[in-house]
């Protein structure tokens, strides 16, 4: 009897340790140690940046003391985050992690800018910074270095999805890795919807439970609402004489959604070969409706006193500040002009920025 008091005491010993050490290692944040050289005495302040919706959140502060700093905290997981220095303002990335990591900086040779004539801040990118302690930051870093030199966007984009797939092939959980593409994505909104599906099944673990993940999720779901065949999502906007349109009001009809603005050279040398398009199929049930991307309403308005352009015409909106136009974004096509043609019901048959493309399937649908 006694011999089996002995064994469950053992037994609840051993239990007890592992839950304890469990519980220790999911208790355990980040300690982030700091040398900064350039800045005596000031602030530490660390942000993360979500680049869905372009705003930033403080995490933590702390204070620069003698050239020093420490700050303590805990992550849900890896994230890159952005640390400034302040008086100066002077900043670099790091990608944190519930970990001990070291900064040594240096504010020689940075970087400074000022955008305050645009509404922003003024301030110092840091060039001189090394990170250890932080396995995301080394990875990141890593890609960095691999995939910059290139000639042009074609020859980066590509460097870097040939840096990217066999990175998370082998890393599926890398936080890390879901930035790398999070931020490849960012400047290459138009890798076609397969590929970027392909890459994201990749994933898992703690990556898929990142903000990276669920941006680019949410952007793919978007993306394909937008496909040939689904609805166009019905919107009203100011026109000219500030009275609304509402694009379902044109059912009935083939409509043109002309995404375009008044700064946008290949938009206004488009606009001759659309008035010819109109003039040809206006009476046979053709509508144009173009949705400038125009923040500024007498910009707007010069541009349609030059161009004349007889069809319905509207200007997009922007209600968050720093975001993209609230119809235009909808498309997720990155860039104008854009076309998006729709049949009488309203449904998509061609998204795209090549008139060519609108030009044939009009050439179909009015063929008799």
């Amino acid at each position: 009897m006694k011999l089996k008091y002995i064994g469950l005491a053992a037994i609840l010993l051993i239990a007890q340790t592992v839950i304890g050490i469990a519980q220790t290692k999911s208790s355990i944040g980040y300690t982030l140690t700091g040398t900064v050289k350039g800045i005596a005495n000031g602030e530490v302040v660390l942000n993360e940046y979500n680049a869905k919706t372009r705003m930033s959140t403080k995490v933590n502060t702390g204070k620069l003391r003698n050239g020093k700093f420490v700050m303590k905290g805990k992550l849900s997981g890896p994230k890159m985050m952005s640390l400034s220095f302040k008086p100066g303002n002077w900043g670099t990335q790091i990608f944190m992690e519930n970990a001990a990591i070291s900064v040594k900086v240096d504010t020689a040779g940075a970087q400074h800018y000022d955008y305050t004539k645009y509404g922003s801040d003024k301030g110092a990118m840091l060039k001189n910074v090394k990170v250890t302690g932080s396995t995301s930051h080394a990875d990141f870093i890593g890609y960095e270095i691999k995939t910059k030199g290139g000639k042009g966007k074609e020859e980066i984009f590509n460097a870097q999805l040939n840096y990217i797939r066999p990175f998370i092939a082998k890393n599926p959980s890398s936080v890390a890795g879901i930035y790398m593409l999070s931020n490849h994505y960012m400047f290459n909104s138009g890798i076609p919807l397969t590929d970027l599906e392909k890459l994201m099944v990749t994933f898992s673990g703690a990556a898929k439970e990142s903000v990276y993940f669920s941006n680019i999720m949410q952007d793919i779901d978007e993306r394909r609402a937008v496909l040939p065949g689904n609805y166009a999502e019905d919107f009203t906007l100011l026109q000219g004489d500030s009275t609304k349109f509402t694009l379902s009001s044109t059912r009935g009809k083939y409509v043109m959604i002309d995404f375009w603005a008044s700064w946008c050279k290949p938009c206004r040398e488009a606009i001759p070969h659309w008035k010819e398009v109109y003039a040809k199929y206006k009476d046979k049930g053709f509508e144009i409706v173009s949705v400038t991307n125009d923040s500024r309403w007498n910009d707007w308005i010069k541009a349609m006193d030059v161009e004349q352009m007889p069809w319905i015409q509207t200007i997009d909106e922007f209600p968050v500040k720093n975001m993209p136009a609230r119809v235009v974004s909808k498309y997720k096509h990155g860039t104008i002009p854009l076309y998006v043609l729709l049949d009488k019901e309203g449904k998509i048959l061609v998204k795209s920025g090549n008139e060519e493309d609108i030009d044939h399937k009009l050439a179909e649908i009015f063929k008799n």
